[in-house]
């Protein structure tokens, strides 16, 4: 009874652990089967712990489980397989999109979601079977994400764009941005930046963690990396470069990349100024400007009959085709040589014909020497346009490109020079003329139809003749005279009535018995004997009789009664060959009988091999034991029953435990893992378990046991300092990074690629290059040693930051030189006198030549007479035309009606003086004489008006109106209380000479008689006068001044007339207008001047105060 219980008890457990998988599967502890899809998914909390499952074949491949993750959290996950099983494990988003997968053939896999931020959403893991079944363990291990820190990159306040669509702006000038970047969290900052016309840009990140890599990318406006737009370094700074491509005008984008961790970075960014490269500067044939890079739009220029010279400019990266149009005359033709200088650029030249130059290609030339060639030859240009097309296949550099418009038709004598010697003719001989035949204007050498008859030579049989074209069968007889075209041997007329085509030689009439009568008219036409209506094959002589109506003739029918069986074997079997009801035997049926049947039970096997040739059943007997192998349970005699027997017609084999068709006895690899059994004997692995594989790190076949070069790098581990990477072996400053890796071998803080361009040694710390503006490029390679913007080859003091340009070339920098384009005029003068401080042709006028220029010299011309005054301020003889006549008053003196006009109020006096007595003459006479320099009007000049007392008086005891454009004299002040009058007044002093105007001394000088000084300067006509003076025995008595006009200010300008006078002063700047010097007069400007030939010239201010300029 126990023993049937316990019996019970087991076969139920085995049944239980059959079915277990798929009835009572409980994955991850959830009661049942884990989803097969995201939407069917196990949840499970966002914890660290340990699940178990199942999959089994067919009936559960995966298991999907969802994990609500925490915010500030991430996730991996750890996988073990069953044996002999193997399956895989993949992480998904919410939205289904994988994060990270793992398809070892190992028994662990594990994902995680390390470098995508997956906190506060859902994921999702798939255990998915891949082979075998079984139970699987799978680990889940939470982790926390710290958050990055609070971001301002670029100044922005936040994070800066991180797609290429959605970059953040930056100005495009120098200057530096901070910002930060991290792997995890904040991947990409994107920026955008305009780059200014003609201009380069430059930019560099670094960063200061040194377990960070940050990356560097320049995409230009389409977004496709430019040249040196990729910087990789693994070590802090990166730099990118726009180098010379075109980018001057648009806006770039700059990518920062976190490749490896987090931190702080700064941008660097810097423009260049290219305006001065070759590819701003073209002036391509001619045409002012770059020729076109459109072979669709060529630029067009024009080519004369002859040899036309141009020159032009390319470059393989900045401008890398010039397109030209060319427009051919009629009967020309067209050769084109481009020459250049092979050292600095290859240029190769194509010819096409407009408008589809594409698809029209004439010549090409595209060598690696100077000059290319290319021609029209052969093809016809005239009247087209033909496009040239140059382009550099490397570097850049001018070329000079040779056109040569030719004449195709040089005798004129109708024919092309290319046709008459392709017809045998002198092209220079215009009596020279190709034979043509047909006269047709084509000569016969080229004419496809010499005779004109409509066929081709090549088609015609008789080229010269027109009247025949077609000799069909080669006899030299043309058709239209032939009466047997084709040669055949029958008539044309023949061949119409037995119907057969009498052009066409393999058309010919049957004649079977080929007595000269066609079968269509002849009644026997085997002439076998038979008439063709009793005859069963009517054209075939040797057969008239069909017994079993097969259609083959009895005599050549091997089986004439059609029963299957031949003649010959009926006759053999000793059946009646012509009676189809008379058979021979055949005991499996086969249609052979049993007298020629090779398989008499059609077994499939011959009689002479078959072990049972009767016995359809059985054929072989492998271990001649009697019994068919069909019978027999163990083939091969081996004592292995063939169901268990891997060979079961192999006695030596039985086993094959890695299935790969070779038994274990013989193969050398039996759990085929690629390592014979005898080397996993050496490796001490095991040859029967394709998971037991031998070390081998460097994949060499040889296991790391056993290998004295681990990783095959051809360095013995034993002087390997890096047994295990291929790629490293020394590490010449022992800082852990070998010397492949390391970008600075010998720690000097230059790297390796920088020291060989800088001519220093790469593995030697003591050697290092000269960096003269410390920016970390050495001297050799810095395009702008001194960093002061401007590029060495453009700067004349490479070596010196303050200064850049020598305009005139003294060896003296342009910021430190006073006069930068050597003419001797100051910088700061020639600014003031409106002329270009860096062109020597451009230098001041200086009319006098006394070293103040026109624009600010108040006497041009050196007369001692301001321009304000001198109505010839650029003559040195004349100042004054009192009359008006364009003519200067020195050489052409006023006359006495020019003096009545100019001084009507003395005119009329000197008329009542002259009527009144003879006697006055000579007191009116001394008296004009002290008031020649004191007029109340001044004679040049209406506007202006004299402010002396003595002039006063006359204004305003004479009542005359003021011309309209003089100032309104101020209101006097009240009459003054009567001044007591002494008996005699003390004689005034004579003015000094220098306190007169040049006018009054020429006056003064007139008066005494003296002539010929129109020219003197001032000082000249002081010392005559001055001796003339010496000379008299009494100085001239000057009469007083009329009573009640004292001395007085300064007239006071319009506006101020009411204002409380003041003693004038003569500062260099006044206060007011009561405190301007006497002698000048106010001239209506904006702002108001005040000018006098002594005091000079005064300008009124915004607070009424008053400057000496």
């Amino acid at each position: 009874m126990t023993s049937r219980s316990a019996a019970r008890t087991i076969t139920t457990l085995i049944l239980l652990s059959c079915f277990s998988g798929v009835v009572f599967a409980n994955d991850a502890g959830t009661g049942g089967d884990a989803g097969s899809s995201t939407s069917t998914a196990a949840w499970l909390p966002a914890t660290n712990a340990t699940y178990y499952g199942n999959l089994t074949a067919s009936s559960d491949n995966n298991d999907y489980y969802g994990v609500n993750m925490s915010n500030d959290t991430g996730i991996s996950v750890g996988l073990t397989s069953p044996s002999n099983a193997d399956f895989d494990l993949y992480l998904y988003d919410s939205s289904g999109n994988q994060i990270d997968s793992s398809l070892s053939i190992s028994s662990y896999d594990s994902v995680s979601a390390n470098g995508t931020n997956v906190g506060g959403t859902t994921v999702y893991i798939n255990v998915d079977r891949w082979s075998g079944s079984g139970q699987y363990t799978l680990q889940i291990w939470i982790f926390v994400i710290t958050p990055p820190p609070t971001q301002n990159d670029a100044n922005t306040g936040g994070d800066a764009g991180d797609t290429y669509s959605t970059p953040t702006a930056l100005s495009g000038t120098n200057a530096t941005y901070y910002g930060y970047v991290d792997k995890s969290t904040d991947e990409f900052d994107y920026y955008s930046v305009p780059v200014p016309s003609y201009h380069r840009i430059n930019a560099s990140v670094s960063w200061n963690t040194s377990s960070a890599t940050l990356h560097l990318h320049l995409y230009d406006s389409t977004g496709a990396y430019l040249p040196g737009g990729q910087g990789f370094n693994t070590t802090s700074p990166n730099t990118v470069s726009s180098e010379n491509s075109s980018v001057g005008g648009t806006t770039v984008t700059l990518m920062v990349r976190a490749w490896i961790g987090d931190d702080d970075y700064t941008l660097t960014l810097e423009f260049d100024n290219i305006s001065s490269a070759p590819a701003y500067n073209q002036n391509d044939s001619g045409t002012g400007a770059d020729a076109s890079d459109d072979y669709n739009n060529p630029t067009g220029i024009i080519a004369n009959i002859g040899q036309n010279n141009f020159t032009g400019w390319a470059s393989s990266s900045d401008d890398p085709v010039d397109e030209y149009a060319v427009d051919v005359p009629v009967d020309y033709g067209i050769a084109v040589s481009v020459s250049f200088d092979t050292g600095e650029v290859n240029f190769d030249i194509a010819l096409a014909l407009m408008p589809n130059p594409a698809s029209n290609v004439i010549d090409t030339s595209s060598g690696f020497a100077s000059p290319e060639t290319v021609t029209s030859n052969g093809t016809y240009v005239g009247g087209d346009t033909v496009l040239i097309e140059i382009y550099p296949y490397s570097g850049e550099g001018e070329y000079n490109m040779t056109i040569w418009i030719f004449t195709l038709d040089a005798d004129g004598d109708g024919f092309y020079d290319e046709d008459e010697v392709t017809c045998g003719s002198d092209p220079d001989d215009a009596s020279s003329v190709p034979q043509d035949t047909d006269a047709d204007g084509i000569c016969d050498v080229m004419d496809y139809d010499d005779d004109g008859d409509g066929y081709d030579d090549a088609n015609d049989s008789f080229p010269l003749d027109n009247s025949e074209w077609d000799d069909t069968d080669n006899d030299g007889i043309g058709d239209n005279s032939d009466d047997d075209d084709d040669g055949d041997g029958w008539t044309d007329s023949d061949e119409y009535q037995c119907g057969t085509d009498p052009m066409l030689y393999s058309s010919q009439p049957t004649d079977t018995d080929t007595d000269g009568t066609c079968d269509v008219v002849d009644e026997d036409d085997d002439d076998d004997g038979y008439s063709d209506n009793l005859d069963a094959f009517p054209l075939d002589n040797q057969e008239w009789l069909d017994t079993d109506g097969d259609l083959i003739g009895d005599n050549a029918d091997i089986d004439d009664d059609g029963d299957g069986f031949s003649d010959a074997i009926e006759a053999t079997c000793g059946s009646d060959p012509l009676d189809a009801n008379s058979l021979p035997p055949d005991t499996d049926q086969d249609g052979s009988c049993n007298a020629v049947d090779g398989d008499d039970d059609n077994d499939g096997f011959a009689d002479v091999i078959d072990a049972f040739p009767l016995d359809a059943g059985e054929w072989v007997d492998t271990d001649g034991d009697g019994i068919g192998n069909n019978g027999d349970g163990d083939d091969d005699g081996d004592s292995v029953p063939d169901i268990g027997d891997v060979f079961p017609l192999d006695s030596s084999e039985w086993d094959d435990n890695d299935g790969d068709g070779v038994g274990d006895n013989a193969d050398l690899d039996d759990d085929q893992d690629g390592w014979s059994d005898a080397d996993e004997a050496d490796c001490q692995t095991d040859p029967y378990s394709s998971f037991s594989i031998p070390d081998d790190f460097d994949g060499d076949h040889s296991c790391d046991r056993v290998d004295p070069d681990d990783d095959g790098d051809g360095t013995d581990d034993i002087y390997d300092m890096f047994p295990f990477d291929a790629t490293e072996w020394e590490d010449y400053d022992f800082d852990g990074i070998g010397n492949n890796a390391d970008t600075d071998d010998d720690d000097d803080t230059w790297s390796d690629l920088d020291e060989p361009n800088c001519g220093t040694d790469p593995l030697d710390t003591s050697s290092f290059p000269a960096d003269f503006d410390g920016d970390r490029i050495c001297d050799p390679i810095d395009n702008d040693d001194d960093n002061d913007m401007v590029l060495d080859i453009n700067d004349a003091f490479p070596f010196d930051p303050s200064e850049t340009k020598d305009t005139d070339g003294d060896g003296k920098g342009d910021n430190a030189d006073n006069d930068d384009d050597g003419d001797d005029w100051p910088d700061s003068v020639e600014v003031l006198c409106l002329t270009e401080a860096l062109s020597s042709t451009s230098v001041p006028l200086d009319t006098d030549g006394d070293g103040s220029c026109d624009v600010i010299d108040a006497d041009d011309d050196n007369d001692e007479v301001g321009d304000l005054n001198d109505v010839f301020p650029l003559d040195s003889t004349e100042w004054e035309d009192r009359n008006g006549d364009g003519l200067g008053d020195n050489a052409n003196p006023l006359s006495v009606i020019d003096h009545m006009k100019l001084n009507p109020m003395l005119t009329l006096l000197s008329v009542l003086v002259i009527l009144t007595a003879i006697g006055g003459v000579v007191a009116f006479t001394i008296g004009r004489r002290k008031g020649q320099s004191d007029e109340s009007w001044k004679d040049d000049d209406y506007k202006r008006y004299n402010r002396s007392p003595e002039a006063a008086s006359d204004w305003q005891d004479t009542p005359l109106s003021t011309p309209s454009l003089v100032p309104e004299p101020p209101e006097m002040p009240p009459e003054l209380p009567e001044i007591e009058v002494f008996e005699e007044e003390p004689k005034p002093e004579d003015p000094s000479l220098s306190d007169l105007t040049v006018v009054q001394l020429k006056a003064m000088a007139s008066e005494r008689g003296f002539s010929g000084f129109s020219k003197f300067k001032k000082s000249e006509i002081i010392t005559l006068l001055e001796t003339e003076l010496e000379a008299e025995d009494e100085p001239e008595t000057v009469p007083p001044p009329p009573p009640k006009f004292e001395r007085r200010p300064p007239p006071p300008p319009p506006g101020f007339e009411n204002a409380s006078p003041s003693e004038p002063v003569v500062p260099v700047r006044a206060a007011s207008w009561e405190d301007l010097p006497d002698g000048g007069d106010y001239v209506q400007t904006e702002p108001m001047q005040y000018v006098g030939e002594e005091c000079g010239i005064w300008v009124r201010q915004e607070d009424d105060s008053w400057i000496q300029q």
